[in-house]
């Protein structure tokens, strides 16, 4: 058993599984989290467990796609424009990074974690006993184009290089793996690596089960200052009082650099606003979830129904609903998949989750220097929910002394001060 005690701000996917793998340590933990609980970004995502991501959103090419995009509403990709002066900075530490040099060094890093993490997920599934409809494999990716298709062999050589499973399939293949579901498609790829879940149903059983096991979890209530003296974090206040430990883990997302701010540690990151919406009784249900590839569409089968996730929309931490973005997953859909008509989507529910978002596509994981009990897990983008595990098995051994399963100096959390 430990004597240390831990708090943690922020209840997502990172959060929780920080708290998880300090309980089983014996370490006291209190999460504190400014929602109810019910409805944060690990809740809505596409419920991808993806080894096959090993490309950062910051890859060559990247930024010319995005100002084309940028002309039209309903694209994949937007940034509003505004007078930011992170946002600026952002945008010019995101052009850097944006070389094939730095997208080579970044795939062995999102290797280790992805893989890593993919097996911590069934370690707690299985050992919590979570029925969240996990499924392996895989994930197909459907293209339309022979460009995009060109595209998709690049990464499965990449992918293969690794020693991952994944496939190049022609159209015919497809059409009999999945035999119910027409695709206007000119073939796709399948990375047979990855897995998917229900992550609403995952994060609420999860929650449980930590409540259960003693942790304790503070929802609806939120931070106002972080109290610090002589290098090290003291206290932190909230609306509901003063909270005291030992170690201090800034799990928040994109709120996260605002809290930092009050301690003066900066790490560039913008809120990457990401779309989704179920339909409970689909005119046709895929068997495996697919990314459409030029819409930039995922597709989930889940529990509940079948999800449609996506777009990429820089306008702050806001969390309101831009329709015309909802629009363009709509139009991408019907585009890539005709068996669904406008009137498919007529009561849907469209919600709305923030992804952290690196310059350099990869996240903050570890211990401050400025502040030696100050930790910080985020910048996930659009590997949040996969990345989970994996960052809070290496918050913990960070903060109870043991050597990590893995580093890396590409995950400083401070590697742009």
């Amino acid at each position: 058993m430990s004597d240390k005690k831990v708090i943690i701000v922020g209840a997502g996917i990172v959060g929780l599984s920080t708290a998880y793998y300090l309980h089983k340590k014996g370490v006291e933990v209190t999460v504190v989290d400014n929602t109810d609980g019910s409805d944060n970004c690990s809740f809505g995502n596409a419920g991808y467990v993806a080894p096959s991501h090993l490309i950062t959103l910051s890859s060559p090419g990247i930024i010319s796609q995005g100002l084309k995009w940028m002309m039209n509403p309903e694209s994949p990709f937007y940034i509003k424009p505004r007078l930011n002066r992170d946002l600026m900075k952002w945008g010019w530490l995101f052009k850097k990074a944006a070389t094939q040099k730095r997208v080579d060094a970044a795939v062995p890093v999102l290797y280790e974690l992805t893989v890593r993490s993919q097996r911590l997920y069934e370690e707690i599934i299985a050992e919590e006993s979570i029925d969240a409809g996990y499924n392996k494999p895989g994930l197909l990716m459907i293209c339309k184009t022979q460009e995009a298709l060109h595209h998709e062999i690049e990464l499965v050589e990449l992918v293969k290089s690794y020693g991952l499973e994944a496939e190049t399939l022609s159209r015919e293949d497809i059409e009999q793996m999945e035999p119910e579901v027409q695709y206007d498609m000119t073939g796709g790829v399948f990375f047979g690596c990855d897995a998917w879940m229900t992550p609403n149903v995952f994060m609420k059983e999860f929650q449980t089960k930590l409540i259960a096991a003693g942790i304790d979890i503070q929802f609806n209530t939120n931070l106002q200052k972080i109290i610090h003296q002589n290098g090290s974090i003291d206290k932190i206040i909230t609306d509901k009082g003063e909270i005291q430990g030992d170690d201090y883990v800034i799990a928040a997302g994109s709120w996260t650099p605002n809290l930092l701010k009050q301690v003066k540690v900066d790490i560039p990151l913008q809120a990457g606003k990401g779309y989704s919406f179920v339909l409970p009784d689909p005119v046709v249900m895929p068997k495996l979830p697919s990314i459409l590839t030029e819409g930039k569409i995922a597709t989930t089968p889940m529990l509940h129904g079948l999800r449609f996730a996506g777009t990429m929309e820089l306008a702050g931490t806001q969390l309101n609903i831009n329709q015309r973005r909802v629009d363009g997953i709509i139009k991408a859909v019907k585009d890539f998949m005709p068996q669904f008509k406008e009137q498919d989507f007529s009561q849907i529910k469209e919600w709305a989750g923030l992804r952290p978002c690196t310059p350099d596509g990869l996240p903050y994981i570890g211990r401050t220097k400025r502040y030696k009990n100050l930790l910080v897990g985020t910048g996930h983008a659009m590997l949040g929910w996969t990345l989970g595990p994996i960052t809070g098995h290496l918050l913990t051994q960070e903060i109870i002394g043991d050597q990590p399963d893995y580093s890396s100096q590409l995950l400083e959390v401070e590697r742009y001060a």
